[in-house]
């Protein structure tokens, strides 16, 4: 019978073990199979905002702050640290519907999310690029995965449903 860490520990080791035989055994490929599409659930979603046009966009916005290292992740949501050593951070965070997650703040860590339940979220804006006068819901299912790379700036969001996510933050 497996514990709340246990069970949380393999959670991990399978989503990170995922990503990383599907690059060892997708020999002809050169990187992880990625989609633009929240919805397509055919690869990690890795956002348009983080493209090198984008991130050069967000360099020159002068953002040199990061995240509070006791936020990471939430930006004040409820989440506990699962796990915290040289090589990895993990937290649980629990998103409760209204929340405002604020934005304008670096990322630390190359970060994978994993979600739990459905994320259904609105990203309002204030990340690499000005606030959206027409946001658009984001709707993520369970076990959809979305990969942020380090440096990018947290756009703010609205959290329009509840919601658990891991935030897998690697260091190394």
């Amino acid at each position: 019978m497996f514990t709340t860490k246990g069970a949380t520990a393999a959670l991990i080791a399978a989503a990170l073990g995922g990503i990383v035989c599907g690059n060892v055994f997708a020999a002809d490929v050169d990187k992880l199979a990625t989609t633009t599409s929240t919805a397509d659930m055919k690869g990690i979603f890795v956002g348009q905002g983080e493209n090198a046009e984008a991130m050069e966009r967000a360099a020159k916005m002068g953002i040199t702050k990061y995240e509070d290292a006791d936020k990471e992740g939430g930006g004040g949501a409820p989440q506990k640290t699962l796990i915290d050593n040289d090589v990895v951070k993990v937290n649980l965070v629990a998103f409760k519907k209204g929340f405002m997650r604020p934005g304008g703040v670096k990322r630390r860590y190359d970060t994978l999310l994993v979600y739990l339940d459905t994320g259904d979220h609105t990203i309002m804006g204030g990340g690499g690029s000005p606030r959206n006068p027409n946001p658009t819901m984001q709707h993520l299912l369970p076990g959809s995965s979305v990969f942020h790379r380090k440096e990018t700036i947290v756009p703010e969001s609205r959290i329009d449903q509840d919601y658990r996510v891991l935030f897998v933050m690697m260091k190394r």
